[in-house]
């Protein structure tokens, strides 16, 4: 049977122990907030890239659509200069199966 004074010391023990792992656990997380809140704020500099980015493109589009809107005539002859293109390809395609 064990002895008042050895009860008392495995309570201390355990108490040291629970000590140690309440201290370790603390840093951890610790640590991890820490490691969160630098994620947190890399999340949102690239948010706020990432909407940057969006309203450039935006104004591009909207630029490009009004140059077209304002110079169809420049619209259409690059459609015809493509539609060529497509046509001197398409002969030159024949032209190497033919041969």
């Amino acid at each position: 049977m064990q002895t008042l004074a050895d009860k008392l010391t495995n309570i201390e023990l355990k108490v040291r122990r629970l000590a140690l792992k309440l201290e370790r656990l603390q840093n951890e997380n610790n640590t991890l907030i820490n490691e969160n809140d630098n994620l947190k704020a890399e999340l949102n500099k690239k948010d706020s890239t990432l909407s940057l980015m969006q309203d450039q493109v935006a104004k591009a589009q909207n630029a490009l659509d009004k140059k077209r809107q304002s110079d169809p005539e420049h619209s259409r002859k690059l459609r015809e200069d493509i539609e060529q293109y497509i046509s001197e390809v398409d002969k030159c395609i024949e032209w190497l199966q033919k041969t």
